[in-house]
């Protein structure tokens, strides 16, 4: 930079040594205005630098915060993802085992509960034989202390005798009395049939009696003592089943927490990944363009110390050899016209060759003059040229300068808007999917409301024919009890002494219509029992369902929920994306409206180029220089 001056000094320094006024004071004054410029253009380049540096150190420290930040945050995310995964996985292998165990305990209780009907079932009949059985033999005993035959009992002691026979064949089956005994009145019993006389003994009787009620006690205990164990053994049971179904509930609803928390972790980690990239690629491209800068600053620094120092020696070297300065300036004063004249031809030919008017308009006005004013004109030309070079070099640097850091701004704002567009458009997306998950979710938990209420409305109308239907069975064994009651009353009322032929036709008259009442009775009491069971059934039918319609409606209304608020904060966040947007939006367009603002300034050079007039301008300084040399 320093070498580009020293010819024209020199020119500067032969053309005033021509002058009658202090020529040599006049170029240690324009060396003094260069160094004062180089001295000023240097320290606007430090200060320009420095304020780089700064900001180029405040952003690279800001940058490296946040990638130590976002460094932080993907581990925690990380973390949080591999929690959730291990919480999911764990509900995932404990459901299947809990509802296994849900569906063993339900099969068994329900064993427990035929078995304990079938038990019950097998303890009435039982308990009606040996009541029957009682029954017999508290008749016979009281009837055959008034008989003396078997032709003289009447109907229903007849019935009791067979009954009381039947009955010590089943206890000596069982075991119930002892052999002797139970031989002793069946003997007794036989020889009074065949009308032989004789008394086997109150005591006897009175065994067989004892023994029978013993039995009846015994039996009645015995079921009671199992019903009791049986009614524990179920609500053992049932708190079981709804201790592991609460538990199934905790980790169902446990699942979903963490499959939520999993999703959140999972957008949060591709969030901070995607913004540690771009602030990893903004400081290597700070790093480059700050580099860029330095050697270029450290070029230009050297340079305008260079030129100082040249400017320096220069003044030394003039102020040192003032006297053959003056001796110059005067053998130029005898120059001749012939000079004159080759050196406004050369002007005129730089004017034709490049167009210049100036030049031109200057070969004319300097052939009117007297020649001293030539090498004034020509070096005014040459200066004004000069500045009109530094001026375009200035303006280039200049729309170099503010295009390049107006489109790297253009892109950062494209690259900003184009991020928020993708996060806005992912939130929408994210929106409609929560909204179509949640209305999914509303219809299932109405189509569970609306299968519970018909199942409600049949389990209604069940329960109203069980109830009208118990009431009519109940009706009619109550009705043929009391029937069987009135006819046995009637057909027993008869005296008897009467003969066997009479109570035989009394027997044989009243004997069909009990026979058929006492069926109709045990078909209405079997009738009652089995509607009973299978009124139980349904209700136990209708209660589970109930409680898995209810579970089942808990879980999608926490799912319901769970979308909603998940939805309320993306629409919050696309609330701030959208003014987010609008602010880049607006950023990019004074950006935008920047750049077509100095579009006219600086693209105005299109033809002829910055470079193509650089050139030209070089050449008519060049050639006005050689005219300079040859009027000196």
């Amino acid at each position: 930079m320093a070498s580009k001056h020293v010819p024209l000094l020199c020119m500067v320094c032969m053309m005033l040594g021509a002058q009658s006024v202090s020529p040599v004071q006049k170029v240690l004054g324009l060396i003094d205005e260069m160094a004062v410029k180089v001295k000023a253009d240097r320290d606007k380049a430090v200060e320009e630098f420095t304020a780089y540096s700064q900001f180029a150190f405040k952003a690279d420290r800001e940058k490296s915060y946040a990638l130590k930040k976002s460094a932080e945050n993907i581990e925690a995310f990380n973390a949080a993802i591999v929690d959730a995964q291990a919480t999911i996985a764990s509900h995932e292998e404990a459901i299947p085992d809990i509802s296994s165990k849900i569906s063993e305990a339900s099969s068994k209780l329900d064993e427990a509960v035929a078995l304990r009907q079938k038990e019950h079932e097998d303890f009435l009949a039982a308990e009606k034989s040996l009541v029957s059985d009682i029954e017999a033999l508290e008749t016979v005993t009281e009837t055959l202390s008034q008989q003396a035959s078997f032709a003289q009992l009447s109907p229903k002691a007849k019935s009791g005798i067979q009954a009381l026979r039947e009955g010590l064949a089943r206890m000596a089956d069982a075991e119930f009395v002892l052999n002797g005994p139970a031989k002793q009145v069946a003997a007794f019993l036989q020889a009074r049939e065949e009308g032989e006389a004789g008394n086997p003994g109150t005591d006897v009787l009175n065994v067989v009696k004892e023994k029978f009620q013993e039995s009846l006690k015994k039996s009645r205990r015995k079921e009671q003592e199992t019903q009791a164990a049986h009614d524990s053994m179920v609500m053992d049971a049932e708190n079981e089943i709804k201790g592991l179904k609460k538990e199934l509930s905790v980790n169902t609803k446990g699942k979903a927490t963490a499959s939520e928390s999993l999703a959140q972790a999972q957008k949060d980690l591709a969030v901070e990944t995607k913004g540690e990239k771009e602030d990893q690629a903004f400081k290597q491209e700070l790093k480059r363009d700050y580099d860029i800068r330095a050697r270029d600053f450290e070029v230009e620094f050297k340079d305008a110390n260079a030129e100082l120092n040249a400017l320096s020696q220069a003044k030394a070297i003039l102020e040192k050899k003032f006297a053959s300065f003056l001796e110059a300036g005067r053998h130029a004063l005898i120059s001749n016209d012939g000079q004159k004249v080759r050196a406004l031809r050369l002007i005129q030919q730089l004017g034709q060759r490049y167009h210049s008017t100036a030049l031109i308009s200057l070969s004319y006005r300097a052939s009117a003059d007297p020649f001293a004013k030539v090498r004034g004109m020509v070096q005014d030309m040459i200066e004004k040229l000069m500045q009109e070079a530094a001026e375009a070099a200035d303006q280039k640097a200049f729309c170099d300068e503010e295009q390049g850091k107006s489109r790297k701004s253009k892109e950062e704002k494209d690259m900003s808007l184009a991020k928020t567009t993708a996060r806005i458009e992912k939130a929408d997306s994210a929106v409609a999917t929560l909204t179509e998950q949640k209305t999914m979710l509303s219809k299932e938990v109405a189509d569970l409301d609306t299968e519970m209420k018909e199942a409600t409305e049949i389990r209604t109308s069940e329960k109203a024919v069980f109830d009208k239907t118990e009431k009519d069975l109940s009706e009619s064994v109550d009705a043929c009890g009391a029937a069987i009651q009135v006819l046995r009353d009637y057909y027993e009322g008869a005296s008897l002494v009467q003969v066997k032929v009479t109570a035989g036709a009394k027997t044989q008259g009243g004997g069909g219509i009990l026979d058929v009442l006492d069926y109709a009775a045990s078909d209405f009491s079997k009738q009652l029992s089995d509607i009973r069971v299978a009124e139980s059934e349904a209700v136990a039918k209708y209660d589970a369902l109930a409680l898995e319609s209810k579970q089942l409606r808990a879980v999608k209304e926490v799912e319901i929920k769970s979308k909603e608020s998940e939805t309320k904060s993306l629409k919050t966040s696309l609330s701030d994306y959208n003014e987010d947007k609008e602010g880049v939006s607006a950023e990019l367009q004074a950006v935008v409206d920047y750049l077509n603002e100095l579009k006219p300034k600086c693209e105005a050079e299109a033809p002829p180029s910055y470079a193509e007039k650089k050139a030209a301008r070089d050449a008519e300084i060049q050639g006005l220089k050689e005219a300079l040399q040859i009027l000196e």
